[in-house]
């Protein structure tokens, strides 16, 4: 299996209906091939990732129905059915993160995330959404930590994402997760676990040429 048919299990298991003229979306958690992206390689063995669709759909939830206030835009949770393990949300019409200003400010919202006692687990690029402002679109692997192993996990998996998104373009690649950084604004603590000898076998499946800039970038706030 190629890496990067490990982003595309969210889509499987989701789909969009219309209520009343109202677009929702509904996810169920119980599809087999939904999420096993994490268990493919012992790289993805730094977060307590779970495979129960019953746990999946909790941790979401868990994350969508927080206080977030004004302060990260999530989809409102419509209603949920522990039967068939499917939750109904909020459709959001947005665009992909694509300029330097929509990844500094997904910095800033990871940043919010974690100061809140949040870690995601799953960062891939595509779990994320831009429409004025950044949202959360999929949590399902959201936990409540204060472990800054767990934080710097995140923006390592996003990275691992983002390198495969640019796989064409290096350059870009590091602009734009210098980017993320800049929002972020990490502490050293965090750098220094980013480059961590525990997270080789991740950081191994990052394209040579995108880990020197991912390096690069990094180092920069040491």
């Amino acid at each position: 299996m190629k890496l990067e048919d490990f982003f595309k299990g969210f889509y499987i298991q989701t789909r969009l209906i219309d209520v009343d003229n109202r677009k929702i979306v509904v996810k169920c958690y119980s599809s087999s091939s939904s999420f096993k992206w994490y268990l493919i390689s012992p790289a993805f063995r730094g977060f307590p990732y779970t495979s129960n669709p019953l746990e999946r759909m909790n941790r979401e939830i868990n994350f969508f129905t927080y206080n977030w206030g004004d302060e990260l835009k999530v989809p409102k949770v419509i209603d949920f059915d522990e039967e068939t393990i499917c939750m109904y949300r909020e459709f959001i019409d947005g665009e992909e993160i694509s300029d330097l200003e929509q990844f500094e400010e997904l910095g800033r919202a990871i940043n919010l995330i974690h100061k809140r006692n949040f870690a995601l687990g799953d960062t891939k690029l595509e779990n994320f959404l831009y429409n004025k402002k950044v949202y959360v679109i999929d949590a399902e692997q959201a936990i409540q930590t204060s472990n800054t192993s767990y934080f710097s996990w995140d923006l390592l998996v996003l990275a691992f994402s983002m390198s495969y998104k640019f796989l064409k373009d290096p350059q870009l690649f590091y602009l734009n997760y210098i980017k993320i950084l800049e929002g972020y604004s990490p502490n050293k603590e965090i750098v220094k676990e980013l480059l961590n000898f525990n997270n080789l076998p991740l950081l191994s499946l990052i394209p040579f040429t995108h880990y020197n800039y991912f390096k690069k970038a990094v180092e920069k706030f040491l």
